[in-house]
């Protein structure tokens, strides 16, 4: 094979490990296009959901407001800690039965916590307002941005109905199964004694040995 021969065969050579190349770089790029357009979607669809479910918040001045209809005041915005955006997706109606809620941030997300009143009788102590600044300080990024809201119509939550009929229904299961298996073991215990063999008394057996026995008689042969 002289040089010319040898330069076409590494030139082909060359040209299919290009093309190869050329083609997994070009799939490369159609799968992180597929992949990006699957997160987008994702992300859009996420966005969809939260709107849907989002609350709505009317600013009807500086400190004062109306989220889903119910009044609230701001009364303190730390670091301008407060975010009508936000707050919107991360308001829940369960904080309604709350007199205070605060909202704290942390790696860029917005934690809402309730609290009652000052002297209320709800809630254990570390619910109280009062002790705001020791949950600040336990649980909250030092020096992080915040805010309270005043809730001026709190809502008292209705109790389920459902709550004590599952509770009698339940208990009426439990009974009803310990009764099934006390019959069940009673049963079992029944037929096992039935099944079991008795034994027999001396007596029936002494009767029958003595039943049993043969009389051997011993003649003499006659000389």
């Amino acid at each position: 094979m002289n040089e010319t021969e040898k330069f076409k065969k590494g030139e082909a050579i060359f040209l299919s490990q290009a093309t190869c190349l050329t083609t997994f770089y070009i799939a490369g790029i159609f799968l992180n296009s597929e992949k990006k357009e699957r997160r987008e979607a994702q992300l859009a669809k996420k966005a969809e959901t939260i709107k849907a479910f989002a609350s709505e918040v009317v600013l009807q001045s500086p400190t004062q407001m109306l989220i889903d209809g119910r009044p609230y005041i701001l009364e303190k915005n730390y670091r301008n800690g407060f975010e009508v955006e936000k707050l919107e997706e991360r308001f829940s109606n369960i904080l309604t039965k709350y007199d205070y809620i605060v909202g704290d941030w942390g790696y860029d997300q917005l934690r809402l916590r309730g609290f009652y009143a000052a002297g209320s009788n709800k809630g254990t102590p570390t619910q109280s307002i009062e002790r705001l600044q020791d949950y600040l300080y336990e649980y909250c990024n030092f020096g992080c941005a915040y805010f309270v809201l005043r809730n001026l119509d709190v809502q008292t939550p209705t109790p389920s109905h459902n709550g004590g009929k599952n509770k009698k229904t339940g208990h009426k299961r439990r009974t009803q199964n310990r009764k099934e298996k006390s019959q069940k073991a009673y049963t079992a215990q029944r037929v096992y004694d039935i099944n079991k063999k008795q034994p027999r008394s001396k007596k029936y057996t002494t009767d029958q040995v003595k039943k049993r026995k043969r009389r051997f008689t011993i003649r003499q042969k006659n000389k």
